[in-house]
């Protein structure tokens, strides 16, 4: 549903930057740089930990069975992802090419992964003697019915899905948008539903309930039963691969917002500096890695994930909003057009999710609403405050010296 109302703003409005183009031509410059300084500054930073943590998680699960969830070893996952940061920004200071390269070999890790998930839960079914423990566990008794739980659930598998707005990013580069968006948005996000069930399935009919509960690996979990020990390891290796990609498109993806930002005006012209000779943003690189180092100081991997739950669907509302004040107030004419019934259900069902961790009586997730809005809140005035030429008269004399720094620093053969 929310694919299809993406594939009509992305008809409507067909230029490359998604959520930014849409909000800036509906609500104004000042809320469009309100989602990019969010982005650049707290989802992006937030999920770039994330992955860090599942990284060195699944690592660390193939050699101790120590339980992660106690501080000293949050603290320990911490360090490591701080470490993890740095060298993926160092890599993407030296070569955008390699970095690249690196996401295409570890993305095809990740199906790798996903067809050996499958396939192991394939081989323990047929190999099962009593098929009845496997058709129990589909029934999910003892299971919750309590809506907050359900809703909090949703956050997680929500995050999963994270990425299906991406194609409107570069719509401006689409050939034949009004055919060409709709059919793959559609057919990506489908399939991408359809693997992630089916790894689910595998999940539900190999392992129980209480394993997938406690575990903080639960492919690890198949891979020991299906293969023993070689398939922790190999399914380890998959899901570390998987993380890293996500880690590494991150680090380019965030610097390069920064960069097409300052470009425009958007933000501080500082932000557009970049090797003269690698063309690299380095400072919007280096800016990046220190906001994941704050945002690893949150040892709860549920309290991140809600903060970027909150900040992504409260945008994605704000999108529905703009597709119906685009296509009722600026009388947009479109050739693909949905059914006014789907914005108006998933802005219901973005108020919904953004308030669902204030109503539960779980400490982490309201004080992951209460940070998330107090984010908000600074970062508000300075998307305002962005927007005066004042500022960006300012900064140039800093952009200025930056550039005659590099300058001198690749003359010296530093760089190269």
């Amino acid at each position: 549903m929310a694919g299809l109302c993406y594939s009509e703003l992305g008809i409507a409005l067909p230029g490359s930057g998604g959520e930014l183009v849409y909000t800036q031509r509906v609500f104004g410059k000042a809320v469009g740089n309100l989602f990019l300084l969010t982005c650049a500054f707290v989802k992006y930073p937030a999920v770039s930990i994330i992955m860090t943590r599942t990284c060195f998680t699944y690592f660390m699960k193939c050699f101790t069975d120590m339980c992660f969830e106690c501080s000293p070893y949050q603290y320990c996952l911490s360090i490591a992802g701080i470490s993890l940061i740095v060298v993926a920004c160092m890599m993407a200071c030296y070569s955008t090419r390699l970095c690249t390269l690196a996401i295409n070999v570890l993305n095809f890790c990740k199906l790798v992964g996903i067809v050996l998930i499958l396939s192991f839960a394939i081989y323990v079914a047929i190999t099962t003697p009593d098929k009845k423990v496997m058709v129990d566990r589909f029934s999910l008794k003892g299971t919750t019915t309590s809506i907050p739980a359900i809703l909090l659930s949703l956050f997680g598998a929500i995050a999963s899905y994270e990425g299906w707005n991406s194609l409107n990013l570069v719509a401006a580069e689409v050939h034949q948008p009004h055919r060409t968006l709709p059919r793959a948005i559609t057919i990506a996000t489908c399939a991408a539903i359809i693997f992630y069930v089916l790894c689910n399935m595998a999940y539900l009919a190999v392992l129980p309930l209480e394993v997938m509960k406690e575990s903080s690996a639960v492919a690890l979990e198949l891979g020991r039963i299906a293969m023993g020990r070689w398939g922790q390891i190999i399914l380890s290796v998959c899901v570390v691969a998987s993380c890293l990609a996500t880690i590494l498109g991150l680090v380019l993806c965030n610097s390069r917002l920064l960069q097409r930002a300052a470009t425009d005006g958007q933000v501080p012209e500082v932000f557009k500096f970049s090797l003269i000779r690698t063309s690299t943003p380095v400072l919007s690189i280096i800016l990046h890695g220190f906001l994941c180092c704050i945002f690893a100081v949150i040892t709860s991997l549920e309290a991140l994930t809600t903060i970027v739950i909150i900040i992504s669907w409260l945008f994605y509302m704000l999108c529905f909003i703009a597709q119906l004040v685009l296509r009722f107030r600026d009388k947009v004419k479109i050739s693909f057009r949905v059914p006014v019934i789907l914005p108006i259900l998933l802005i219901l069902f973005s108020i919904v999710l953004i308030i669902a961790p204030a109503l539960t009586s779980v400490g982490k997730y309201r004080s992951s609403f209460i940070i998330t809005f107090i984010l908000l809140a600074v970062l508000t005035p300075v998307s305002v405050i962005s927007t005066l030429p004042s500022l960006h008269k300012s900064s140039n004399s800093l952009c200025r010296t930056s550039e005659r720094l590099t300058r001198f620093i690749e003359s010296s053969g530093s760089f190269s």
